[in-house]
């Protein structure tokens, strides 16, 4: 199986019977992301950007055991955010990563059309990309 089928073999998985914030598939969030980045790694790391943090018993060491390259694994590291992080401390450490910050500007968009469809305040998600934009050096 190629990569990119396996990462959304095992992103259907991860998030069976989780719901996105419009009370869709949480899958379908990950396809919308996916759908908006042209390149193979890109379209993995977005499939798999929530597998470690929302998918039960998933970690990058099994992840690296699926057969993953050291790129995607490290972009999902970088996407993952660790027990207590502060929100800028984890901004912080995935604007480094250029593969990393694609998706998250992709998610991020994608969470800011979700709480529209719902009439909920996106503030949170536009706070945490400008943030993004400032760490990155990009205009806000």
């Amino acid at each position: 199986m190629n990569p990119l089928d396996r990462a959304i073999r095992i992103a259907v998985a991860a998030h069976e019977g989780q719901t996105d914030k419009t009370g869709g598939p949480y899958f379908e969030h990950c396809e919308r992301v996916a759908s908006l980045i042209s390149d193979e790694d890109g379209k993995i790391v977005a499939y798999l950007h929530d597998v470690v943090e929302k998918g039960a018993g998933w970690s990058i060491e099994r992840l690296r055991r699926e057969g993953f390259s050291s790129p995607v694994l490290m972009a999902v590291d970088a996407l993952t955010r660790r027990p207590d992080e502060p929100e800028i401390a984890f901004i912080n450490r995935l604007a480094i990563n250029p593969l990393a910050v694609s998706v998250k500007q992709i998610d991020l968009a994608d969470n800011i059309w979700q709480t529209g469809r719902k009439n909920v305040n996106p503030e949170k998600y536009c706070h945490a990309l400008q943030m993004l934009f400032a760490a990155t050096g990009r205009p806000r």
